[in-house]
């Protein structure tokens, strides 16, 4: 039988999920409503999720229309032929053919059956007039791509469905998004409320390279972290003192299981895997060069041997890939690996999948923790917020108190965040916002609204709970909405800048930035005072004519000022975390700046100091 490498992605957290008081008050939302008058008026938000139930009250406005531009249901071949659909995938619903399908009742034009699509967007920009149930940017408009679906069993009258992710949809996907921002003509913000571990995690993937271009492109992308933390799900280590290494196995669930490990391009080694019954099957010798594969197929265990250029996920990088999926027997799984010739000594990086805190799949050996995020938020212009606990009860629907036990206290990080750093050293998250308990618009008839005890006393069975990443990164994206309605002209760039400058640390981060915090808890207010006084600054500054490039630059930034150089009274450039590394102090007397050397690369501020005030531009040195 050929083996068909179908894909597989353990999509972010299903567990049931806005925002109430806790997380309006964690994130110091309620002093921005109260400081200003910010709503996401005039702000798009694009959600790549599963989708979304246009006929909930959160999304159609007070004359009875929807607040949804597009729904792009990648998951629909209806409108594959369209002719005005150019992407060959999926069908696209416009904002007259959702309102026709909001007057005319009947069958629905597309859904999010399950629920975590719609609590999504619920909770970036639900509109409703009760606070606990308000979205953080209740003005914003949408744009919905459904990427995926989750399987699920029938409950009810409704029936079950089939799991559905093709990752070769991303690009497609993102694409579309890049087409519609454009034509829609908003400040835009989007976020991609999917993905795991597994891949290079190094930022050179072939989703990771759309992603920059998407930015690149100016649109802010958001990925949350994933939630695959809290487990021995990654192993690491070298052929230093041994040129055999076996990497022992747990799988303790029924079903599939994924080992996915990333190796040095120059390096060569053979595999052999010792079954639960200790039948050894192998040893199979590497690939010969970058080009080629070494795949077997053992029936229940698929092997997928590939050189650098050839690997499963398409990366840049000078790596090899192991991929090894257990399909059969549960019991412990040894994987033999024999290096032949290892002159970078052998080093590797590998990860379960799916493998959580709450499944008995894990690394019995090399176990080092961390390096658990999602592949996705590895790209180097994502924004990736984690998720802490603002709260851990609630009151369901019947008047019952309910809660969330052993993932974590109010105020420390949810279990099951994912943490950096990544494969290549790189921080991997940017900072955390409260996941737990996220309050989200909630559709009758999904598989979320099948569970009473996850709906929200009072909520009229239209909201229940959302947590985990997924509940975290909605949040962050709707206070980032917040930010692009106070100042439209913010790019990526900058947005990741003030909301990692934004971020506190307290007793329970310890020191930040690190691998599990980032740069800490955002501040909502600070991260919007910022973004505001940018914008009154900069446009104060754009009025005296003054110009700085290249940005991104590589040994020199130059200055072009209207007027002459005399217009400068001082000119400071200054890390992320505030540390000044460079001053000029009076007029330059030159148009060029060159800084201490060697400088890293990175994101910096550059304060220029006029008689009107003070000008701040984010820089990036290459």
């Amino acid at each position: 039988m050929k083996y068909i490498l179908t894909p597989f992605l353990l999509l972010l957290s299903i567990s049931l999920f806005g925002q109430g008081a806790h997380i309006r008050e964690a994130t110091k939302l309620d002093s921005v409503y109260a400081s200003f008058s910010y709503s996401g008026q005039n702000v798009l938000a694009v959600v790549f999720d599963r989708g979304i139930d246009y006929r909930h009250p959160d999304f159609i406005d007070a004359n009875g229309n929807t607040r949804i531009k597009y729904i792009y249901d990648m998951v629909d071949p209806s409108g594959a032929n369209d002719p005005n659909n150019p992407y060959g995938i999926g069908t696209i619903f416009t904002e007259t053919d959702i309102n026709n399908a909001l007057s005319q009742g009947g069958t629905p034009i597309s859904l999010d059956r399950f629920g975590h699509g719609t609590a999504t967007a619920g909770i970036i920009g639900g509109d409703n007039s009760d606070n606990n149930f308000q979205g953080v940017a209740a003005n914003v408009s949408f744009l919905i791509v459904k990427i995926t679906h989750d399987p699920f069993p029938a409950f009810g009258t409704e029936a079950g469905q089939a799991g559905f992710f093709n990752p070769s949809y991303l690009p497609v996907a993102l694409e579309f998004a890049h087409d519609k921002i454009t034509e829609i003509g908003l400040p835009s913000v989007s976020l991609m409320n999917i993905g795991s571990i597994g891949g290079p995690t190094d930022g050179t993937s072939l989703i990771s390279r759309k992603i920059n271009e998407f930015v690149g492109q100016g649109h802010p992308f958001v990925c949350g972290v994933g939630d695959d933390g809290g487990a021995d799900n990654h192993a690491a280590g070298d052929f230093s003192t041994s040129t055999t290494q076996e990497i022992l196995v747990q799988k303790g669930e029924e079903g599939f299981l994924r080992f996915d490990l990333w190796y040095s391009e120059n390096d060569r080694f053979s595999v052999s895997i010792e079954r639960p019954n200790g039948m050894v099957e192998g040893p199979y010798a590497a690939p010969a060069n970058r080009n080629s594969a070494a795949d077997r197929n053992l029936g229940d265990i698929f092997i997928g041997h590939r050189g650098a250029d050839v690997e499963f996920f398409e990366a840049t990088s000078e790596v090899r890939e192991l991929l090894i999926d257990l399909i059969g027997a549960t019991g412990t799984y040894k994987i033999i690996l024999e290096g032949t010739s290892i002159p970078d000594l052998g080093a590797f990086h590998a990860s379960l999948n799916p493998s959580t805190y709450s499944n008995t799949n894990k690394f019995l050996s090399h176990v080092v923790p961390g390096y658990s995020i999602n592949d996705y938020t590895t790209a180097d212009s994502s924004i990736t917020p984690g998720d802490y606990v603002a709260k851990n009860t609630w009151t369901d629907v019947n008047g019952l108190a309910r809660g969330i036990n052993g993932q974590g206290n109010v105020g420390e990080i949810w279990l099951g965040c994912s943490a950096g750093p990544t494969y290549d050293g790189d921080l991997g998250i940017d900072f955390v916002t409260p996941g737990e308990v996220a309050f989200a618009a909630y559709q009758p008839n999904t598989y979320y609204h099948s569970f009473a005890f996850n709906q929200i006393q009072g909520s009229n069975g239209l909201y229940g709970i959302q947590n985990a990443v997924s509940g975290a990164a909605p949040v962050a994206t709707g206070i980032m909405a917040l930010m692009l309605e106070a100042n439209p002209n913010l790019t990526s760039g900058q947005l990741k800048a003030i909301l990692q400058q934004a971020s506190e640390a307290d007793s329970f981060t310890g020191a930040v930035p690190n691998g599990q915090w980032g740069y800490g808890k955002l501040n909502a207010h600070t991260a919007v005072r910022i973004a505001r006084q940018l914008a009154v600054k900069n446009e104060a500054m754009l009025s005296s004519g003054i110009k700085v490039y290249p940005n991104p630059f590589k040994d020199e930034l130059v200055l072009d000022v209207k007027g002459g150089l005399d217009q400068i009274e001082g000119i400071g450039l200054f890390t992320l975390t505030g540390k000044q590394i460079y001053q000029q102090k009076g007029k330059p007397i030159k148009t060029s700046l060159s800084f201490p050397s060697p400088l890293p690369k990175g994101i910096y501020f550059l304060h220029i100091q006029t008689s009107q005030g003070k000008w701040v531009e984010k820089v990036v040195k290459n």
